[in-house]
């Protein structure tokens, strides 16, 4: 008989086994089934698109056009690639796509100006510096570039957003709006305090005092070095700003300055101080541009999709996208958490199909990595070793935003390294070490035992310190590390070692120090690398050619599995959150042993 005095019956052992595994099977239906219904939705979804595509086409480009461009929208450097893209056709614009969009329309006879709208644009400030070039060359051709702006940044932050309408003919803003230009800030977050509170310890080693990617977790505010170091890079930064800005809008740098430090400025302020051109609504800013031009808008989208290139059967340029943290293994994207993982596997096959291409002349490689796994980055720095070995073809580096730490050290297999002046690069050196929970799980009543078959076999073990000989051990390891990247920079860039020391040690430079310190070989963007990779492919300028991308486009059932593999995982990673196992954070802990990393550092203009 049950025993009610009990608060809830007895289970017996064997019953909880049973129990456990009918809730086990239970889950893996419910999930199954929910996968399934997900699968079939989308796959009718996929249908319908493509019914949708073949029942429409491509917008024409009118006789006499405006080609207009939304500085908000996102422009990727890499691709989207997946179900959701093919279902609804909103794959994004890459900033590729963009940039030679609006190159062609510099050429195009229809096009007869460019109206761009921006206000709180996700671009990069490299990116911007790219449009600039890009937007002066299009006005070299006689065409003229108009710019709308419905308020620049909110209250602030939006000097990057006045920085790339600079270039622009003419800037019109929005009554009653703001022109907030209030200059560069650069801000980094310090736990130390809260990570003692709960006893979490962070055990880290770096090569050397500027490598400060785990300062956030190891300090409780700025070192000297670490503060010396982004006030040269703020400070490279702010200058670029008043230096083109000046120049463009030309007002002198000091007037440029004081406007800076009165920002942000009203409207009527900034049409006072000749920061813009007009105020007036949007509406009626477009209405006039189309009537003064007899012309009819057509969006970048659109322009992009009419343009034809070249198939197969003549020569090509492959332009291979590593964009994101380097790790080992294949890449994978995460849009819930907003992650991209560069793989080492993912770019070495990629690097296999270059190879394969007999077209192939040249390689452009676009590098947008704040760094990541060493040995990662080391595979694929090997791979383009091997491959300008083997294929006799010239390797052209294109830095983004980021190109730094991992990221610099996969540029140094470039013949030729070219970066915006903007760029963050550097950043040379290593650093490697792990969170320590000893006190947290006192604290919690947690008590860990283990058997050890090696003195250093719990070496990266979370629960316990480093030995003093293993604290040895593990600073050894780094150093050779460190010897061997530093090996690398200075036969890629020939720079002797007494020399390199002034530049490494985990110094971070923006492309305009890392040129005057010969750490690249020029400043400019996705163009220059163009036309590098076009000469040293002995291609000259009227000679037809074509762009080969990389990471090539999936296939229809590439995605369709992407998915269902994907779907798997989501399920997978929900029945292990039930079991409060967070083995994707545990991997990214592991991972930091050896990584070379930009550290958290936030930017905003």
């Amino acid at each position: 008989m049950t025993d009610f005095k009990a608060p809830f019956p007895e289970v017996k052992k064997k019953n909880k086994r049973k129990i456990f595994a009918a809730r086990l099977l239970l889950k893996s239906l419910i999930y199954s089934f929910a996968i399934f219904g997900i699968l079939f939705i989308m796959l009718l979804l996929v249908v319908l698109g493509l019914i949708r595509q073949d029942s429409g086409g491509v917008v024409l480009v009118p006789k006499s056009a405006l080609l207009t461009i939304n500085f908000d929208h996102d422009y990727p450097e890499t691709r989207g690639d997946d179900i959701v893209a093919e279902v609804t056709g909103a794959q994004p614009q890459t900033f590729l796509d963009l940039i030679t969009a609006i190159n062609v329309a510099g050429a195009d006879k229809r096009v007869k100006a460019l109206a761009a709208t921006v206000s709180t644009s996700s671009l990069g400030l490299a990116q911007i510096q790219d449009l600039r070039n890009t937007i002066q060359a299009f006005r070299a051709t006689g065409k003229k570039a108009y710019l709308f702006s419905s308020g620049f940044g909110s209250f602030g932050r939006g000097t990057k957003e006045y920085y790339l309408a600079s270039v622009f003919d003419e800037i019109a803003v929005a009554p009653h709006s703001e022109v907030g230009i209030t200059g560069v800030s650069l801000e980094v977050p310090f736990f130390r305090k809260v990570l003692d509170k709960i006893g979490v310890k962070p055990e880290f080693y770096s090569r050397y005092e500027y490598k400060t990617a785990m300062a956030s977790m190891t300090d409780f505010q700025m070192s000297k070095p670490y503060r010396e170091e982004l006030t040269r890079l703020g400070g490279s930064i702010f200058g670029q700003f008043i230096k083109d800005t000046s120049s463009a809008r030309k007002i002198s740098e000091s007037e440029l300055k004081k406007q800076v430090n009165l920002a942000p400025l009203t409207s009527e302020s900034a049409l006072g101080a000749k920061l813009v051109d007009k105020i007036v609504y949007r509406q009626d800013w477009l209405k006039n541009l189309k009537k003064e031009y007899k012309a009819k808008t057509i969006d970048v989208y659109d322009y992009a999709a009419n343009i034809q290139t070249y198939g197969r059967g003549v020569p090509a340029v492959a332009f291979l996208v590593i964009d994101g943290v380097i790790a080992e293994g294949e890449s994978y994207a995460n849009s819930l958490r907003d992650e991209v993982v560069i793989g080492s596997e993912t770019v070495l096959q990629q690097l296999e199909e270059i190879a394969e291409d007999k077209e192939v002349k040249a390689l452009i490689v676009r590098v947008n990595s704040p760094g990541g796994g060493y040995n990662a980055a080391n595979e694929i720095w090997h791979g383009l070793e091997q491959l300008k070995e083997n294929k006799k073809i010239p390797v052209i580096i294109s830095m983004g935003d980021y190109a730094a730490s991992g990221g610099y050290f996969v540029a140094l297999a470039g013949d030729k390294i070219i970066a915006e002046p903007s760029t963050i690069t550097g950043s040379i050196g290593v650093l490697g070490g792990k969170m320590v929970f000893q006190e947290l799980w006192k604290k919690l009543g947690v008590n860990w035992n283990n058997i050890k078959f090696g003195d250093n076999a719990g070496i990266l073990s979370f629960n316990t310190a480093f030995s003093n000989n293993e604290k040895s051990i593990f600073n050894k390891s780094l150093d050779s590390v460190y010897e061997d990247f530093t090996l690398k920079v200075s036969k890629a860039r020939n720079i002797n070692m007494k020399e390199l020391n002034k530049l490494a040690r985990g110094r971070v430079w923006t492309g305009e120090g890392a040129y005057k310190n010969k750490l690249v070989d020029e400043l400019g963007g996705i163009d220059l690398a163009l036309s590098e990779a076009q000469k040293a492919a002995g291609l000259k300028p009227e000679d037809r050619f074509r762009i080969a991308y990389y990471p090539k486009e999936k296939t229809l059932q590439e995605k369709i599995q992407q998915l269902v593999n994907g779907s798997r995982g989501i399920y997978m990673r929900k029945v292990l959150s039930d079991f409060e196992a967070e083995l994707e954070q545990l991997k990214l802990l592991s991972r930091l042993r050896y990584d070379a990393v930009l550290p958290p550092l936030q930017i905003n203009m």
